[in-house]
């Protein structure tokens, strides 16, 4: 059962509830079997909000598959909100304003990386994630689910035109910072940038010719050992550390 309002996972399901409105309609439904503190959390959570909790039998959960997928916990939201709903405009308008650092996914199709990404974003104070609207993984259940819920808490957009987009950050006072191995700049070179947006490219081919020639630095992190890339994820925690620092 492929449904994109779907929410799978006991921390994604919790975060969204935190984050839900009392009454709003959502459909939770549990494990007949599960327990555990995180499952007394997330039924205290529900009924505080006034959201119903259905309890299934193990038929139900088949249909969504493996154990490991779902936890035994389900949401149904009408619609994977994130944010407070913003648009690219009220984007760079808050985030220019604060001096904060934007992420772009440009073609991060690999759901774990985005979600992972999603969650450092999240944690880190970052004020949004931009992604195209093609070729990218998008806010699907199993981003969600790799996010531990982040995605209910920053601001997520989709843009059908990254060039267009970067043009105005840049007409904004945005610093545009691509990450790839063979960036000019070193990480510990590259000083206080902000308001700024980190360009993460793709797990395969990175960041896109038009996308690069838009960055004023392509920063590499500096590696000692044998193994010459870092996964997209990892490799953006490390850059969105530095740019975060006061």
């Amino acid at each position: 059962m492929e449904d994109k309002k779907l929410i799978f996972g006991r921390n994604p399901a919790l975060e969204y509830l935190h984050g839900a409105e009392p009454g709003s309609h959502i459909e939770l439904s549990i494990a007949s079997n599960a327990h555990g503190k995180i499952i007394d959390a997330i039924i205290e959570e529900a009924q505080a909000k006034k959201i119903i909790v259905r309890y299934m039998d193990k038929d139900f959960f088949a249909q969504i598959g493996p154990s490991s997928r779902h936890q035994g916990v389900v949401l149904k939201l009408h619609d994977l909100a994130t944010g407070s709903g913003a648009n690219s405009e009220s984007l760079l308008e808050k985030s220019g304003k604060t001096k904060g650092v934007l992420v772009l996914l440009d073609q991060i199709t690999d759901p774990h990386n985005a979600g992972s990404i999603i969650r450092t974003a999240e944690a880190l104070g970052c004020g949004g994630i931009i992604m195209p609207k093609s070729h990218a993984a998008g806010i699907t259940p199993a981003v969600v689910k790799a996010s531990s819920g982040a995605t209910a808490h920053i601001d997520i957009i989709q843009v059908g035109n990254v060039a267009a987009f970067l043009d105005e950050a840049k007409r904004r006072g945005f610093w545009i910072i691509g990450t790839d191995d063979s960036g000019t700049t070193e990480l510990q070179n590259l000083g206080t940038v902000r308001p700024a947006i980190l360009i993460i490219g793709s797990e395969n081919t990175g960041m896109r010719r038009l996308t690069t020639e838009k960055c004023d630095f392509v920063v590499r992190i500096p590696l000692a050992g044998k193994i010459s890339s870092l996964n997209a994820s990892v490799a953006a925690g490390i850059v969105l550390y530095e740019l975060m620092k006061d």
